[in-house]
């Protein structure tokens, strides 16, 4: 495992990362509660054939909390910090959920420091009922805590069904550190910050390759919003994984990995 590393944000925040391999910068991005050992891995897979940025998001892992400045615009700035940090002028930029959101973001952003993107079980926007669902999520996390809100979440929101049938301690394990790892402040503030995005229109201005993976089974964020992306994304591939839900890289590591690789492949 790689040592860890710090950047500092516009704000001065401190921001956790990993470097990895050799070759273009591929910088990966997790999901909401998450941080960079998810990916291990997948750097574990691409260290061969290329640079692999990992980092905890702002609130996450052992990144700085500020809870307060939690946005979209704020991560995706973040990330640029870090790039700026490791001497990297663009990137391959992959982000997972929420990371999806903070990746479609800096593409928006700074489109000429994204070589490429690769877009992980996500959406560009949010419809009314599931931005009430993000905000009831942050209200009983505020009101009770991350154990209340996380311990009894169905595992047929995230997993497919074949996946939670088998790996059903995995899965238990997962929430529980979760639970262990994480802030109540900064994860309600998360929910809140994804809670109402809406990038659709401004896709169409992406004109780099883009990778769009799908879990046909994910009912966390479904698969049309990914359709949606995909056909605002001039070029894009997306590629819809039968028998899987919101997890692809846990539940499928193996296609996952594969297709990743392609990509990677295709764009050097």
């Amino acid at each position: 495992m790689q040592p860890d590393r710090r950047a500092s944000a516009a704000d001065g925040a401190q921001i956790r990362y990993r470097l990895a391999g050799n070759g273009p910068v591929v910088a990966l991005t997790h999901g909401l509660g998450g941080h960079l050992d998810y990916w291990e891995p997948t750097v574990e897979t691409l260290q061969d054939r290329c640079t692999v940025l990992t980092w905890d998001v702002r609130g996450f892992g052992g990144s700085e909390r500020r809870p307060d400045t939690m946005a979209p615009e704020t991560w995706a700035a973040d990330l640029a910090a870090v790039l700026d940090e490791v001497g990297a002028d663009a990137a391959v930029i992959a982000g997972f959920s929420m990371g999806g959101v903070i990746s479609q973001r800096f593409a928006l952003d700074f489109p000429a420091r994204t070589r490429a993107l690769i877009l992980i079980s996500t959406s560009s926007e949010v419809n009314e009922r599931a931005e009430a669902g993000w905000n009831a999520r942050a209200d009983v996390v505020e009101r009770d805590g991350l154990a209340k809100a996380l311990a009894p979440a169905d595992p047929a929101i995230s997993y497919g069904k074949e996946y939670r049938e088998r790996h059903a301690e995995e899965i238990a394990e997962t929430a529980r550190l979760s639970i262990e790892r994480n802030d109540a402040a900064s994860y309600a503030a998360a929910c809140r910050a994804v809670s109402n995005i809406d990038y659709t229109a401004d896709l169409e201005t992406i004109t780099f390759p883009t990778l769009i993976l799908q879990g046909l089974e994910d009912a966390l964020t479904p698969p049309g919003g990914s359709v949606i992306m995909s056909r605002r994304i001039q070029g894009s591939r997306l590629v819809m994984l039968e028998n899987c839900g919101h997890w692809i890289p846990t539940e499928r590591p193996d296609e996952f990995h594969a297709e990743v690789e392609a990509f990677l492949a295709e764009v050097a």
